[in-house]
């Protein structure tokens, strides 16, 4: 019976092969063995189809949405198991460094949440550490992204850099939500926002580019809700009738807020930049986040054009 016994000996394996059977068996799904492998499900089905051709039998059944292994293929993840340390190398991973992406929150939760989350997806065994960036950039990181203000000066942090790249320029408007204020209502001076709550993020009061904006806020006596967290500003525009500073790409991401940018004569606006630590440059795994990145603002480039241009 070809259940009965394995047809091949654990020691003649291959250690890929032998590495991809035991990744499959110990996730019981190809998708996840293939994230932890770093190699897609397609190129990781084929090596273990090879596999089982050469043995002469299937190593797992799947059934009843289940991947589980057949007997032969419990007697070869036993075998495996106890040639383990001969048969599988160090993981070319143990070594690698991981990779610190220091980045501004607003650019993180509306413009590369979606692209990094994929990028884990599809690269488990990766090792990555976003940290919050304020102002200029940080030696502790790896790859940077700011936003400044329009002429600012190159940053000078203290250690080498690569050239920085303009990613994007982004707008700024007073945002209100469309279910508050009936469009013939819609303030379009300034005294018309008495009647209205207005929202300050804090780190905007440093900010010259949004200086239009600031200057309103400190008019303001009464009727300010002021707040170091950007997600509680927008939930208060979004649910409180209150009226805030956003960029304008964000009614490309929720449809019920308007923006009023007939409020202020002077634009606002800053510019979004990419660098990366100089020591870094070169690592293999920071030039594909360092390209991710610039594809997540290129794909999106209709976000950050005016709708009037």
């Amino acid at each position: 019976m070809p259940d009965e016994q394995p047809l091949i000996h654990a020691q003649s394996l291959d250690s890929r092969s032998a590495q991809y059977f035991l990744a499959s068996a110990r996730c019981a799904s190809f998708k996840q063995a293939a994230r932890s492998l770093n190699i897609s499900a397609s190129v990781l089905r084929k090596k273990l189809l090879a596999l089982e051709q050469r043995i002469g039998t299937p190593l797992f059944l799947y059934q009843d949405n289940s991947l589980s292994l057949t007997l032969v293929g419990k007697r070869l993840q036993a075998a495996l198991a106890s040639h383990q340390e001969e048969l599988l190398p160090a993981k070319a991973d143990s070594t690698r460094q991981g990779v610190v992406i220091a980045v501004a929150d607003i650019l993180l939760r509306d413009i590369l949440a979606r692209d990094l989350i994929a990028f884990l997806r599809r690269n488990a065994a990766s090792r990555l550490e976003l940290i919050a960036l304020h102002g200029v950039p940080s030696a502790k990181a790896d790859i940077m992204l700011w936003l400044a203000d329009p002429g600012s000066p190159r940053p000078d942090p203290g250690f080498a850099t690569t050239q920085p790249i303009c990613l994007t320029r982004i707008r700024y408007s007073a945002h209100v939500a469309k279910r508050y204020v009936a469009k013939p209502a819609m303030p379009r001076r300034m005294e018309q926002l008495d009647d209205y709550m207005l929202v300050q993020v804090s780190s905007h009061m440093g900010m010259p580019a949004l200086e239009p904006w600031n200057r309103l806020i400190r008019r303001r006596a009464n009727g300010v809700a002021q707040t170091s967290d950007p997600q509680l500003a927008l939930e208060l525009i979004r649910n409180s009738a209150c009226i805030g500073l956003l960029p304008d790409y964000i009614a490309q991401l929720d449809k019920t807020l308007v923006p009023l940018p007939q409020l202020f004569d002077a634009s606002m606006q800053q510019y979004a930049w990419l660098s990366t630590h100089a020591q870094a440059a070169e690592r293999a795994e920071v030039k594909v986040l360092v390209a991710l990145i610039q594809h997540a603002f290129a794909s999106r480039s209709e976000w950050f054009t005016p709708q009037n241009s």
